[in-house]
């Protein structure tokens, strides 16, 4: 998947973001979405998406989807809790979502 600008919004803030072309179908789910292409939205900075995991404010979701592959999507912490559902009627990457869930342990540092 190719990499292209996305926008993140955090408590009112926009944030830019390289993350791959599947959010297409989520984008209202998790809250970032993509960049429009000629793009004039004044953003607060860019984000390091490890650091912003580590602090809280994205979240990593890992889907399972139909084929059998599994996907790991972003979403802002503000909308974790109703993504997790919302996601099982959406498809990441043209595929449909089977399951949902997140990673139990997280190595730091």
């Amino acid at each position: 998947m190719p990499r292209v600008p996305h926008i993140i919004t955090i408590e009112g803030k926009k944030y830019a973001a390289m993350l791959p072309d599947i959010y297409g179908d989520i984008k209202t789910v998790v809250g970032i979405e993509k960049a429009p292409s000629p793009d004039n939205t004044d953003y607060t900075g860019k984000v390091n998406v490890n650091q912003f995991v580590q602090s809280g404010d994205l979240v990593r979701i890992r889907c399972r989807l139909e084929n059998k592959k599994s996907k790991s999507v972003l979403c802002v912490s503000a909308k974790f809790a109703s993504a997790m559902g919302a996601l099982l009627s959406k498809k990441v990457g043209g595929v449909d979502v089977r399951t949902t869930g997140i990673q139990r342990r997280q190595r730091l540092g």
